[in-house]
């Protein structure tokens, strides 16, 4: 009864009505204000993947010592709290100090076991526990945060980092990276995806450019010498190109964080290389390739056995024939898929190529043009019809860049209503 007398007064204020009510009441989103949207949002599914990577305050599984209790970075002013940290991160700079100090070359399995140590460290400074602990107070604040759970599906909370927390996640990112420029380091593919996935969840990706050089360019260690004598490597090698879900990552943790010069810098080392190409003609190219150049030596065969059944002509003449028919097949197929498949454009959104760029260069630098793309879409505006008005030094500075890559931003033909 009470309930039905609430829904029909008149107009009450969304908190003193919320008060009055019991909490299971479905609150209304809270209007984030503009000085806020550059902090880092929180949500209930990043929690929940935190927690599946807690660990006990002892040890784990691969031997290095845990990490401590969760903190609570909107609230920590305590001296416990700031204790558990600066444990964390003493042994975190004794795991670096171990990697470094040693005489010879670093094994993988240390350097491994150290970056899944910090990951656990930021897991636990960058998931704290949320706000869900304030709510059973009773008081207006807790009643402001106090959100159901359709409404934190819908979207996802502000959470403001302590200085402690933000000084803590500096020291981390720093640790990690002069591991990995340490000379004796031999930079493994498992290595830079741990450092990717570090960088990620510490939402700094300022050294990922950097690391990305390092990856294809650092000498490499010679194995078995003493003193330690290094080789350099060739950074156009397929090998050293880096994974696509790598760069992905990184370049997402770049505009996450809204730096553009970053993301620029990321896909200039990782899509804008000769490995990353190499690397994809290698894997999607190679196959289909040696396939077409052995076709004419399939089509004579065929076309020698086709000979055999007919009695109309000379078998060397049928021979010649029927070789022509399969490889003019062969080749027109050929050139209809490439065509189709370097031709395709429904996947760009806001960058295209520039009139007269070759299909090859086309189709080996797709992932370089979706990245632009995805920091076009980032950095402009999301609705379509405001497009093209975007102004500032950051989106001049992303048009010219994408200009000198042969590409070109907002083409005025294929915009909505210039057709």
């Amino acid at each position: 009864m009470r309930s039905r007398i609430l829904k029909a007064e008149a107009p009450v204020c969304q908190l003193c009505s919320f008060i009055a009510t019991r909490p299971s009441i479905r609150a209304r989103s809270l209007q984030i204000p503009a000085a806020a949207k550059s902090l880092r949002q929180f949500s209930v599914t990043q929690k929940a993947s935190a927690n599946k990577h807690r660990i006990s305050p002892s040890s784990n599984s691969n031997g290095h010592p845990a990490v401590a209790k969760h903190y609570d970075g909107a609230r920590l002013s305590g001296a416990v709290n700031e204790a558990q940290i600066g444990g964390d991160l003493r042994k975190a700079a004794s795991l670096r100090d171990a990697i470094i100090s040693k005489d010879g070359e670093a094994s993988d399995g240390e350097v491994r076991a150290a970056l899944k140590f910090y990951e656990d460290v930021a897991n636990s400074l960058m998931n704290p526990l949320g706000p869900t602990a304030m709510r059973k107070d009773g008081s207006a604040t807790s009643a402001l945060l106090s959100i159901n759970k359709a409404t934190a599906k819908s979207g996802p909370l502000v959470h403001i980092l302590s200085p402690a927390v933000e000084k803590a996640v500096g020291q981390l990112s720093e640790l990690a990276q002069s591991i990995l420029e340490h000379p004796p380091v031999f930079i493994s593919p498992e290595i830079l995806r741990l450092y990717v996935d570090l960088q990620s969840i510490l939402r700094r990706p300022e050294s990922l450019p950097s690391v990305f050089h390092l990856y294809a360019n650092k000498p490499v260690p010679v194995e078995g010498s003493s003193p330690i004598r290094y080789k350099n490597p060739n950074p156009n090698k397929s090998s050293n190109a880096i994974e696509n879900n790598v760069a992905d990552r990184a370049l997402q943790t770049a505009v996450d964080a809204k730096q553009l010069v970053v993301a620029m810098d990321i896909v200039d080392t990782t899509y804008n290389t000769k490995a990353f190409r190499r690397a994809k003609f290698i894997r999607k190219a190679l196959f289909p390739v040696v396939g077409l150049s052995l076709a004419p030596v399939a089509a004579y065969a065929v076309a020698s056995k086709l000979s055999l059944y007919q009695t109309t002509m000379d078998p060397t003449v049928a021979t010649n024939i029927a070789f022509v028919g399969i490889l003019g097949y062969i080749g027109f197929t050929t050139v209809v898929g490439v065509v189709a498949i370097t031709t395709a454009n429904d996947q760009m959104e806001r960058i295209t190529w520039t009139p007269g760029m070759p299909l090859r260069e086309r189709w080996i630098r797709e992932e370089e043009r979706a990245a632009c793309d995805r920091i076009a879409g980032a950095w402009g505006f999301r609705e379509i019809w405001k497009r093209g008005e975007e102004e500032g030094e950051e989106w001049d500075a992303l048009r010219e860049w994408v200009g000198h890559r042969g590409m070109i931003l907002d083409r005025t033909e294929l915009m909505e209503g210039m057709e």
